[in-house]
């Protein structure tokens, strides 16, 4: 398996296999988050979601997840 330098960790880990269904940003994070802290993001996301009682079907609430996403792993929020 390849290492990517993670940005969160500051370690190399594994890179992230499978597709993430996150369109532009899939490569950003492909690139900058390691495996490990990826799968922490996707236990923290269910945590988010329960938290702030998202509504996923509003444009509204997957802004938000996607903010504290970019919190979580440390990236920088994209220019609108």
């Amino acid at each position: 398996m390849a290492l990517v330098q993670c940005i969160r960790c500051a370690n190399a880990g594994e890179e992230i296999v499978g597709p993430l269904y996150l369109g532009k940003l899939e490569t950003e994070i492909k690139k900058s988050i390691c495996g490990a802290c990826w799968a922490e993001w996707v236990k923290m996301r269910v945590m988010v979601i329960n938290e702030y009682q998202v509504n996923l079907g509003d444009e509204s609430g997957r802004a938000l997840v996607k903010e504290q996403m970019l919190s979580f792993l440390k990236l920088p929020k994209p220019q609108s």
